[in-house]
């Protein structure tokens, strides 16, 4: 099923012993502890203590699970990404614009996304001039499911987990 698993026996285990690339320590966290047995050693961040860094929950109240898809989850992370996206038109130093990039947990969400977001932007003035001009950057969004995503890097990700309950 898996090359790793046909030639794990044949080659010793090695581990990672170092993590430098997050910049706060709460992104590697869970990994640390769950697949490295928290051996992995992270620098420690400058910015540990500000609630800006990190990672953020988001629940979406009224979120169901239908069909592969989550509607209500859809809409607020394309609200999500209207925040983001004119905020990010404002800021006047173009070192410190801030990418932004979109994960799903499965395709059929992916495209539930870019479909909310292509009907926002299209009604709505503001996120299209915003998005248009995103789009003409170094790292414009992306919206990619989680199959597809290894390897892209942006400074602020949103991910949507999609899953919820089917009935309120």
């Amino acid at each position: 099923e898996s090359i790793l698993d046909a030639l794990g026996s044949q080659f010793p285990n090695r581990q990672l012993r170092w993590h430098y690339r997050s910049r706060h320590e709460s992104l590697i966290e869970f990994s640390n502890h769950k697949f490295y047995d928290s051996n992995l050693v992270v620098f420690p961040s400058p910015w540990s203590e500000s609630i800006e860094y990190g990672i953020k929950f988001n629940y979406v109240e009224t979120g169901r699970f239908l069909k592969s898809v989550n509607i209500p989850e859809s809409q607020a992370v394309v609200a999500a990404i209207r925040e983001h996206l004119i905020t990010q038109t404002t800021v006047k130093e173009k070192e410190n614009i801030e990418s932004l990039g979109i994960v799903a947990m499965n395709a059929k969400q992916r495209e539930q996304i870019e479909a909310d977001l292509e009907a926002a932007v299209s009604s709505d003035y503001l996120l299209k001039a915003a998005y248009e001009k995103n789009q003409e950057s170094e790292d414009p969004l992306f919206i990619k499911n989680l199959e597809n995503v290894q390897g892209d890097e942006r400074d602020v990700i949103f991910i949507s987990f999609t899953y919820g309950p089917q009935e309120k």
